[in-house]
């Protein structure tokens, strides 16, 4: 009972760092789930705990057995003490938490800076996972034998490694300050305790893996990007090769797909802290941007949510905004002709369609070729999303001045006013200079699917037309001005997309 004799979190029942037990100081921090709380409270709880402890063991063990002398107990006494009156509590309990803590293995146990991730839903509170913990501890010399020893060390560690794991699903559900130096903290001590449980060794290798990346996170959001970026690397690999040793693992394979998502974060990190590194200059400032670009309030529902609902997308988006890094350190991006002071990004489709022109007796199909330009920022403009139109050069929206005569005719070269937008949409590698840059914030299919939906409200309409699948070419710079907001060149003429023009310069992230 000696090794219970500490202070312990009133919060969350975890033991205290020694410091804070040795320390004169009248207020403890929890090292587990952060909570600054009086030590007399820490205290107070402890003795709680280990009176629930007495209890517990005293209607388990016979009358007049006393913990106390165990050791002038004979080995055998013990064995059926043990087996008859503990092992079945410790192991009912134990299938109890192993299942739950099962539950929250299948989910993803990390999350990027600056966001959230509720899907990891505790069955139990912390505090009871570590009473366990200390009620499997506090029977331990009752064990004599290999099998019951194999029992209790179990039971020991999953109530620990349990309880940790609860503490880090809930310092992922908050973007609180300082959470993951706790996390890192945590992980580090659930892999020691998952490492000595029977089967479960993939699980302290993919915990160690995942504290490397929170110590990345941790140094990163203080602006030490370059040396955060050798942790996410390592946390990345180490979860790579935790993949492959659970995927044919049948009672570890439940957490195959959430290791996979955290191999993916951590990978997305290490982007991330390139971008930060190559930025050049005041760190803090550029994870103020990236900040921005997580803080904005994309569907996760609905026919949009499950691409913006998706983290992944930020690893093409980071990817983009490195290009710009690289553009703005000496290197080149396309950019139009132009003399705007903004380099705003479009998403350049190649769209291919046929439609039939002529008279009756003169029917004949025509096939023509336009560019569309999607503002790339639209994904954060909730009307782009529900009317497509607004997000592109709404070509459909203006027919050829002689269409009609054409029409009759056969003439009709052409049922969309785009031409100008292929002249407009002509861009070539140059150095961006002193102009500012403006993010892209949506992914290539994002941009596909915004062409697409508005194509679908445009031969609902139109039966004589028929399409291709439009091609996304790649992301073009366009030069605007901004006067309160955002100003299209004239090159755009009657097509600017409604986007632009409400967009105002204080939702511009620009570097």
């Amino acid at each position: 009972m000696d090794d219970l004799v500490s202070l312990r979190c009133k919060h969350c029942g975890a033991p205290l760092d020694r410091k804070d037990v040795e320390s004169d100081s009248p207020y403890v921090t929890c090292s587990s789930c952060g909570t600054t709380q009086q030590r007399v409270d820490a205290k107070a709880y402890m003795e709680q705990m280990m009176g629930q402890i007495q209890s517990w063991i005293s209607k388990a063990i016979p009358g007049g057995f006393s913990m106390s002398q165990t050791e002038n107990v004979d080995s055998i006494a013990r064995f059926n003490i043990f087996n008859n009156n503990i092992r079945p509590r410790i192991e009912t309990e134990y299938t109890e938490y192993k299942f739950a803590a099962n539950s929250l293995l299948a989910n993803p146990l990390i999350v990027l800076p600056f966001t959230v991730d509720k899907s990891a839903v505790p069955t139990h509170k912390s505090s009871s996972a570590f009473e366990f913990n200390a009620r499997a501890k506090s029977v331990e010399p009752l064990a004599v034998d290999e099998a019951s020893k194999t029992i209790v060390t179990s039971a020991v560690e999953m109530g620990s490694a349990y309880a940790l794991l609860i503490n880090n699903a809930k310092l992922i559900q908050e973007d609180t300050p300082g959470r993951y130096a706790l996390m890192a903290n945590n992980f580090k001590e659930a892999a020691s305790s998952f490492s000595k449980i029977k089967g479960y060794a993939p699980i302290g290798e993919r915990f160690e893996a995942l504290a490397q990346v929170a110590e990345g996170c941790d140094k990163l959001m203080s602006g030490n990007a370059m040396e955060s970026s050798q942790h996410f690397i390592n946390g990345r690999d180490r979860l790579a090769a935790v993949k492959d040793k659970i995927s044919t693992d049948l009672n570890l394979g439940l957490m195959f797909n959430a290791v996979s998502t955290e191999a993916t974060q951590a990978k997305m990190l290490a982007d991330m802290a390139a971008f930060v590194y190559k930025s050049g200059g005041d760190a803090m400032k550029t994870l103020d941007v990236i900040h921005r670009i997580f803080s904005f309030n994309y569907p996760t529902t609905g026919k949009w949510g499950y691409l913006l609902g998706n983290k992944d997308r930020f690893n093409e988006v980071f990817e983009n905004i490195s290009a710009i890094m690289e553009a703005r350190n000496g290197g080149a991006m396309r950019i139009t002709a132009g003399s705007g002071q903004y380099l705003v990004p479009f998403w350049d489709v190649d769209l291919r369609y046929s439609f039939q022109t002529g008279s009756i007796f003169g029917k004949k199909s025509v096939e023509v070729t336009e560019d569309l330009l999607v503002p790339a920022d639209f994904v954060i403009d909730q009307q782009c999303l529900s009317d497509p139109a607004s997000a592109l050069t709404d070509i459909f929206s203006i027919r050829p001045e002689k269409s009609i005569l054409a029409g009759i005719t056969g003439k009709e070269t052409s049922i969309s006013g785009g031409e100008g937008i292929g002249r407009l949409s002509e861009a070539s590698m140059n150095s961006p200079g002193a102009r500012k840059i403006v993010l892209p914030l949506s992914t290539k299919r994002e941009a596909e699917k915004v062409v697409n939906d508005y194509l679908a409200v445009r031969t609902s309409s139109d039966n004589k037309l028929k399409l291709s699948k439009p091609y996304i070419k790649n992301l073009i710079y366009i030069p605007c001005d901004v006067d309160g907001s955002l100003r299209a060149p004239s090159g755009f003429g009657a097509l600017v997309p409604k986007r632009i023009p409400r967009t105002s310069a204080s939702q511009l992230i620009v570097i």
